[in-house]
């Protein structure tokens, strides 16, 4: 209860409408508080008269969605959809309208983002360039728009390996970041979307130098990521700075494996630790969840690079975290990403170990896994099991000399080569 009296005095209720309703002010909150403040804010749907229904349903919306990034709750973002469509119907002005309209482009990329539904980007794509191409934008809406463009850019440019649709995203980012801080220097306002487009520019390099394995890209992230983090009220914006943070761990880490340096992958570790204390599990499950995956992914390569058995423990407890928040949504994309990355931990300390034993656990562990799945419902998460199985089988016979092993495990990557999804697991 103080932390809600202290909240209130430092922004003041607005009876207008949910104050709370705004990107730098919502951050504040832990999940439970979100959750009541929205249900408050559905509430205030329902009192609102007919001219003020819309933008009280563009708020919830916003709220909603949060909750939906925040947990992957799937009903909370069909919800957050759907108050935003009504919120366009009902809208009395334009500005709500076009509000309602941008909000609705960011659910659908959400679920883009957080289920791999390609379906949904398409759809994003086709909201935001009707949008554009319908509506009068100001210069707050067009920074937005902008922002959300260069995002759908960078998302394709990752998926396809497109260096050159990667140029044009960072452009698209550029310029929507240039137009982002003029605003903060001439309003104040607007600097949690300023920081977030920075993050989402600076995930897009991390991403792009993994994959193309370039120390270039990567060095720039981190560099462009301590710039934000420094520029980050960490206590206002506690979820972007842990954002900022963690980026930067995941960028100095990868540099680290690509050139071999023991001490970069280990402060990468530690920016990654850093930002999993300051921001806490019931804060942002998700937001945690990604975090201690991206340190069980790192401590894993610490292990190996440091001939290190401990690290592999410890980064399987760090998936095993990391799995607990997912499990309660287990549609998002990074699950079975997770399971996978558990499962190297597992082999390469059973392999390291010559520990039959640990392999028999997670053989178990895995056809348990496996049975809880529909092939055809989830065939990307059903197709990663398989992969950790003939992961398994594969150290089996090593440590063996069992070729029944090897049957197994060409078995089992057979399977998986069954659904054309299975293309995208790891």
């Amino acid at each position: 209860m103080q932390f809600e009296r202290d909240l209130w005095r430092r922004f003041g209720r607005n009876t207008r409408g949910n104050a709370l309703a705004h990107a730098e002010r919502i951050e504040l909150l832990d999940g439970a508080a979100l959750k009541a403040e929205t249900a408050q804010a559905g509430l205030a749907v329902h009192q609102a008269t007919d001219r003020q229904r819309s933008a009280r349903l563009l708020e919830y919306a916003f709220m909603l969605r949060e909750i939906a990034r925040r947990t992957g709750d799937i009903a909370c973002l069909a919800n957050a959809g759907r108050a935003a469509e009504r919120a366009v119907r009902l809208a009395v002005d334009d500005a709500t309208r076009i509000g309602a309209r941008i909000e609705l482009v960011h659910c659908s990329l959400l679920a883009a983002d957080l289920f791999g539904d390609s379906l949904a980007a398409e759809a994003a794509q086709a909201r935001l360039t009707a949008l554009e191409g319908e509506e009068r934008l100001s210069l707050d809406d067009r920074i937005v728009t902008m922002g959300l463009r260069a995002r759908l850019l960078a998302r394709n440019a990752l998926t396809d390996n497109d260096l050159n649709a990667a140029v044009e995203a960072a452009g698209a980012f550029d310029e929507a970041v240039e137009l982002s801080d003029q605003r903060v220097r001439s309003s104040g306002e607007g600097r949690s979307l300023a920081a977030n487009l920075r993050l989402h520019r600076a995930d897009m390099l991390v991403g792009f130098g993994v994959q193309l394995k370039e120390t270039t890209l990567l060095r720039q992230a981190e560099t462009d990521l301590a710039q934000v983090a420094a520029q980050i009220d960490r206590d206002r914006l506690p979820i972007s700075w842990a954002r900022a943070e963690a980026l930067r761990g995941a960028a100095l880490a990868a540099c680290g494996s690509l050139g071999a340096d023991e001490d970069e992958i280990s402060r990468g570790a530690t920016a990654l630790s850093v930002s999993l204390a300051h921001l806490p599990m019931l804060h942002s499950p998700l937001d945690t969840a990604r975090t201690s995956h991206a340190l069980g992914v790192v401590l894993l390569a610490l292990g190996e690079a440091c001939d290190d058995d401990r690290l592999f423990d410890e980064a399987i407890s760090a998936f095993d975290r990391a799995l607990e928040a997912f499990e309660a949504h287990p549609d998002v994309a990074q699950r079975p990403v997770c399971a996978y990355d558990r499962a190297i931990a597992i082999t390469r300390r059973a392999e390291r170990q010559g520990d039959t034993m640990s392999l028999d656990y997670a053989e178990r562990a895995f056809k348990a896994e496996l049975s809880g799945l529909e092939p055809q419902l989830d065939p990307v998460a059903w197709a990663v099991m398989q992969v950790a199985l003939a992961r398994v089988y594969s150290a089996r016979a090593d440590m063996t000399g069992d070729e029944r092993e090897r049957s197994r495990a060409s078995l089992a990557l057979a399977a998986a080569r069954l659904h054309p999804m299975a293309e995208a697991a790891p």
